[in-house]
């Protein structure tokens, strides 16, 4: 049983189908990314999942478990966190405060304490911020406390949308770094990115979205050598 079940999930916006019947798996710890054009229904997809948009039709399922139809709240519960496209990190609120938010479904505030710490180890810097409001970070630092935020509710699947966005490539090559770390850790990743070449190099499997359906899917490295995909995502 995947961890993460998708099945002929649809869901949109008033009349826009944005999603037509799309199915797709996460095993435990695995990374799988999703690409394609603007448009296709990669940040719909993630929404979807987490309950931020409503499913129209299909399932998702976390651990064999149905989750359609829940509220966002009670699904980060279950276990899935989302780091959206723009970070959406409260900018009014401290470093300190958005990491504790991160957590607002534990009861333990002993660990979360130290996983806070932890998440600061990986991004140093957040560190150093901890009273800085999070509105007066860099870009760059607002993506770190971004995952570092998804980070500290302890995700069995974490779902990443654009996270190398308008960043720049040093700041990119350490959020690469991190994604890459999770599966280590027994974290499921759902990647959304537009950098498809650097996706696919970390992916186990991956999925090409068109106009809100499958249309390819396969190993990391095998689509990165498809020419359909070379073609179109990758440049070449």
């Amino acid at each position: 049983m995947p961890l993460l079940d998708v099945d002929d999930l649809e869901a949109g916006y008033g009349p826009i189908r944005a999603l037509d019947r799309v199915s797709l798996a996460v095993e435990e710890g695995e990374l799988v990314a999703i690409i394609g054009a603007n448009g296709a229904g990669k940040t719909t997809l993630l929404m979807a999942i987490s309950g931020v948009v409503p499913a129209r039709s299909g399932v998702v399922r976390l651990g064999g478990r149905r989750i359609t139809g829940l509220e966002p709240h009670e699904i980060v519960r279950l276990g899935i966190a989302h780091a959206p496209e723009g970070r959406r990190i409260f900018p009014r609120l401290s470093v300190r405060e958005n990491l504790e938010l991160g957590g607002f479904a534990r009861d333990d505030n002993a660990q979360l304490k130290r996983d806070i710490d932890e998440a600061c180890g990986l991004f140093p810097v957040l560190a150093e911020r901890m009273h800085q409001l999070g509105g007066t970070l860099s870009g760059g630092e607002q993506q770190m406390l971004a995952l570092a935020r998804a980070l500290v509710g302890r995700p069995r699947l974490l779902l990443l949308d654009e996270p190398s966005l308008g960043l720049a490539p040093l700041i990119v090559a350490k959020i690469f770094e991190v994604i890459a770390g999770l599966t280590a850790r027994g974290i499921a990743v759902v990647l959304v990115e537009q950098n498809a070449r650097a996706s696919l190099k970390l992916a186990a499997r991956g999925y090409v979205l068109e106009t809100g359906r499958v249309t390819l899917t396969g190993t990391g490295p095998d689509l990165a050598a498809d020419p359909r995909v070379r073609d179109a995502y990758l440049g070449e």
